[in-house]
Order: C-alpha cells, then sequence, then structure tokens
C-alpha cells in the first residue's frame, strides 16, 4: 500500500495516512486521528514532512521543516527562522524515536524550509535538499534585501552529519522540491516557482545533478508543496500531489503517465482532504499490516 506523513490544516505535527495499492486516492488517518510524530525541540513544530525508505529497507527517515507559524509571523519565518530540521528514524514504521534537530544552514540562511532526501548512487549516500533564502554577511539582523530562495543540498550516510551546504537551483526563486527517481539516470524534479507561485516540472537523465530541462506547469492554477509517488498496480502511473494553500488549504491528487504539462486531475479525489506538504512511498505488506 502506500504510506503518506503530511500535516493537517494548521496543526504543525506529522500526520500518518494509509491506503491500500488498489485505492491510491482513499486514506486513513492512523493513530485515531492524533499525530504519530509531535516535535519537541526547536520551535515545537514540525511541517512539510518527507519520508523515505534507506537503501537497505531497514530504516525509515522522516525529515520536517521546524516552524511553528502561530509563534512568530512570515515575515520574521523568513528573516530569522530555524535554520535547523527535525529528524526521526524508525525500523518498523511504528516505533518512532524523538526528534532530533541538525543545523544545515549557516547565519547568513533566514530559514530553512521543507527537506527531502534521496538516494544518490553517486556517492553512495543521501542527498538532503531544502529550501534557504541569504542575506549578506554585513547583514546580521537580516533586515536587508534577501537573495533567493534558493534549493540548497547537502550529502549525509545517517541524518546526523552533513556536508557543507551548496547550491541547487542557480537561478530564479524556488522552494519546495520534490525529486523522483525514473530510473538509471532519469529523474523528474517539482519546483514551486516562488515569482509565481505555481509548481514547475522538469527532467534530468543524467543524475540528480545534471543539466534539467523545463517540461511545463504541473498546474495552472496557484499551488505548492508537491508530493510524487509511482502506482503499485500500474507503474507506467505517477501520481503528484499539490497544495491548495491558497484556497481551502489541501492537497489534490494529479496524474501523469507521460509527464507531459499540465498534469490531468484524478478521477477519484483525494481524501481526507485536510492532508498538506508531505510525502508518500510504498510500503511493503508487513509494515502495511503493523501500521493499520
Amino acid at each position: 500500500g502506500y504510506l503518506a506523513a503530511v500535516f493537517t490544516g494548521q496543526l504543525e505535527q506529522v500526520y500518518f495516512e494509509l491506503a491500500p495499492a488498489s485505492s491510491p486516492q482513499t486514506f486513513k488517518t492512523l493513530n485515531g486521528g492524533r499525530p504519530v510524530l509531535t516535535a519537541t525541540l526547536g520551535t515545537g513544530g514540525a511541517r512539510d514532512p518527507a519520508i523515505l525508505e534507506s537503501e537497505d529497507g531497514s530504516k525509515l527517515y522522516i525529515l520536517a521543516t521546524d516552524l511553528q507559524i502561530g509563534k512568530t509571523s512570515w515575515g520574521e519565518a523568513q528573516r530569522v527562522g530555524s535554520l535547523s530540521i527535525h529528524v526521526w528514524e524508525s525500523s518498523d514504521g511504528v516505533k518512532w524515536s524523538s526528534d532530533r534537530l541538525v543545523k544545515i544552514m549557516p547565519a547568513t540562511a533566514g530559514f530553512v524550509w521543507a527537506p527531502s532526501a534521496i538516494r544518490d548512487p553517486a556517492t553512495n549516500s543521501y542527498a538532503v535538499f531544502w529550501a534557504s533564502g541569504i542575506y549578506a554577511e554585513s547583514d546580521p539582523q537580516h533586515q536587508g534585501n534577501r537573495e533567493g530562495p534558493y534549493i540548497y543540498y547537502s550529502h549525509t550516510s545517517d541524518f546526523k552529519s552533513f556536508t557543507d551546504p551548496q547550491r541547487w537551483t542557480t537561478e530564479g526563486a524556488y522552494i519546495d522540491q520534490e525529486i523522483q527517481h525514473l530510473s538509471g539516470n532519469s529523474y523528474i524534479r517539482y519546483l514551486k516557482d516562488y515569482s509565481i507561485n505555481k509548481v514547475v516540472v522538469e527532467r534530468s537523465d543524467s543524475g540528480i545533478f545534471g543539466s534539467w530541462k523545463r517540461l511545463g506547469y504541473a498546474s495552472t492554477a496557484v499551488r505548492e508543496g508537491p508530493a510524487s509517488f509511482q502506482d503499485i498496480d500500474n507503474p507506467k502511473r505517477h501520481y503528484l500531489w499539490l497544495d491548495n494553500y491558497s484556497g481551502q488549504g489541501g492537497y489534490e491528487c494529479h496524474y501523469t503517465e507521460d509527464f507531459s504539462t499540465p498534469f490531468p486531475v484524478c478521477e477519484t479525489s483525494l481524501s481526507p482532504t485536510v492532508m498538506r506538504h508531505g510525502g508518500v512511498i510504498q510500503v511493503k505488506q508487513q509494515m502495511y499490516d503493523a501500521l493499520e
């Protein structure tokens, strides 16, 4: 089946949603509707969770933005926000570690948003991505103009120690990266274009750090927080969830079999409707049963 890690509405903790392989649009909230993971460190809030399985299948990791917007404002959160991410890990999907807070950007950054990770075969480690806006070294209070936001990356093998951050997007202003491995050196990435608030679709056939070609916009509407995954029963089909954050706030389902844009909306609407920016993975029957 499918396991989604999301936050919901304005509730900034990590909720789990489960769906069988036969119904990839109809999810059930686990843990009696309560969050499975609660941030205890940093701001006490966890948004935009990303979930991934380790290369050998022995562990699951969840990364999340360290932000509780009720304690701050969007202006402050972009200027002097957290420079760390929350990390949880589990060997069975049921019992999870407490969160650890890992600082991944220097003091010139104003924020670290929406971390996600993917296996990087070139380095035999995980590449971790996030968005940050940058201020001048000469502006420690972050009162002046900001550059970006840009997508940054770092490598890690254990989600404890990370290499120094590097820029991944070289131009424009982007947040909310989502990367999907197709096969071999072929990848699709989704980015929210911060200048027009739409999600772009790009493809690389030369690896994660190769050259990316713009395919178009996933939707003509204002959306963010892309989450993508492959259909279990029909591997040609890929789903893309987009958060209608300027409307009622919640994920809507799109699909594609050839990545031509924009992606059509799924025949069945996504439920529950309160799910927001997160990630989805396929899980084997044993884990599905344990979670259920």
